[in-house]
């Protein structure tokens, strides 16, 4: 056997919540919470509408909960659409090393999973953490630079684990489910939808990864094998040697923004820029941004779709300048079409910046340069970025970011409930009673 599974047995045989960091318990707690707030954003958007009527044919009266609809439906396809309506806004959680948007697979493969087996809230969130821990671990090995796969394939390792955690598979097992996993794990080459500039509705598979992750574990469970040789290398073994002491889920960022999160550098930048300079965007004549290599591929100033829009750093800049800040509300058709928004966009200007591509994944580096209609030219390179781990979202932060994204369907006061349940997840005896009460709170 080879080190890296003992390794990863030895981690889930000792794992137990009570075992591990305080700080650690949290970070989970503020993943699950931003990632239902982006489930529920994304019930109201076209990707939503669709996965939905695509509901229907899997209804299945034993089933599980997909966020907006009422009718139950098969856990492993109720993962894949709630998996699909967390990053309908691109606004859910990430992660540099890994380059992986974990939460929005590895939470709703767990809410299923949890849901059909009425797992315990404490239960619940020992896979949550095991899930992240092995899928972006797996993320570490299976992206590089060159090979830039997205969420879907290191996230489904992390969700067949999680799963088949929830399912009360043995450790082996588990190996077994990430080794099914291994090879039926989409494989989506990012770059190729990025620089063709039409970007999909299904960005980064990560529907499918939750669902191929909870149906790898489900295979496990019948006594289908697998073999797992993702860590088979002495180098790739380096990357769980610190399984159960390093937590990579402490690593993440959260996005303030909905958005590509190559789109937030040069927006926060310009933002403090003309804060600092006091330029008004009636000021402008042109902005110029030098970017990523790949990043400044995201150029587009009048994109046709939402998706479109959160991968173009003109509209997101101009959308965010012209409105006073980017969020669901600016990414809908009639903001595609705002004139105003339209004017701003074309007036930036999107370079490469190949000396910038060496500091990446550590640091998104970014260089932004205002030109006045007074003649002034100012320029700032990024530093901090809002929602890194150097420079985190509070939980405050956090907790209103959930309250904004859940507005159309929330009110305050369930918006509050849900949270403060959330924060005490470790309490809850059946995972199905805080599934009940938000379900019945977010149908309309």
């Amino acid at each position: 056997m080879y080190k890296s599974k003992e390794k990863i047995i030895d981690f889930l045989e000792n794992f137990e919540l009570g075992k591990i960091p305080e700080s650690v318990i949290l970070e989970a707690k503020r993943a699950v919470l931003d990632t239902m707030g982006c489930m529920i954003a994304g019930i109201d958007t076209p990707l939503g509408e669709g996965l939905h009527k695509l509901s229907h044919r899997f209804e299945d009266k034993n089933g599980v909960t997909v966020l907006g609809r009422e009718t139950p439906i098969i856990p492993f396809m109720a993962a894949m659409c709630n998996s699909y309506m967390a990053n309908a806004h691109d606004a859910d959680d990430g992660h540099r090393r890994s380059r992986l948007h974990a939460g929005g697979i590895i939470i709703p493969a767990a809410l299923a999973v949890a849901e059909e087996t009425r797992s315990t809230g404490k239960a619940f969130l020992e896979a949550v953490i095991i899930g992240f821990e092995l899928g972006h671990r797996a993320g570490m090995v299976t992206t590089t630079w060159e090979t830039y796969h997205g969420s879907a394939m290191g996230s489904t390792f992390g969700a067949a684990a999680t799963a088949g955690r929830l399912l009360g598979l043995s450790s082996k097992q588990i190996i077994n489910a990430m080794g099914i996993a291994e090879m039926q794990a989409p494989n989506c080459m990012l770059m190729g939808w990025i620089e063709s500039k039409s970007i999909p509705m299904v960005k980064e598979g990560m529907g499918w990864s939750a669902a191929s992750g909870i149906m790898s574990a489900y295979m496990a469970q019948s006594g289908i094998t697998g073999t797992l040789t993702l860590f088979k290398s002495d180098e790739k073994i380096g990357e769980i040697e610190k399984l159960g002491e390093n937590f990579e889920i402490s690593h993440r960022y959260f996005k303030p923004h909905p958005g590509c999160r190559w789109t937030h550098v040069p927006l926060q930048t310009l933002q403090a820029l003309m804060a600092d300079k006091m330029i008004t965007p009636e000021d402008v004549e042109k902005i110029t941004v030098r970017t990523l290599t790949k990043a400044a591929n995201l150029d587009v100033p009048n994109p046709s779709t939402m998706e479109d829009a959160q991968y173009s750093i003109p509209f997101v800049i101009a959308a965010a300048l012209v409105d006073g800040e980017f969020g669901p509300d600016q990414m809908t058709f009639e903001k595609l079409h705002d004139p105003r928004i339209l004017a701003v966009a074309k007036k930036v200007c999107i370079e490469a910046a190949p000396e910038f591509d060496k500091f990446f994944p550590e640091l998104i580096k970014n260089q932004v340069l205002v030109t006045t209609n007074q003649g002034d030219l100012f320029s700032a390179e990024s530093k901090k970025v809002k929602g890194d781990v150097d420079f985190p979202l509070s939980d405050r932060e956090i907790k209103n970011k959930f309250t904004w994204l859940s507005r159309n369907r929330l009110d305050k006061g369930q918006a509050q409930s849900i949270i403060d349940d959330i924060w005490s997840l470790e309490k809850q005896p059946d995972i199905n009673q805080l599934l009940a009460s938000f379900q019945a709170m977010t149908n309309k």
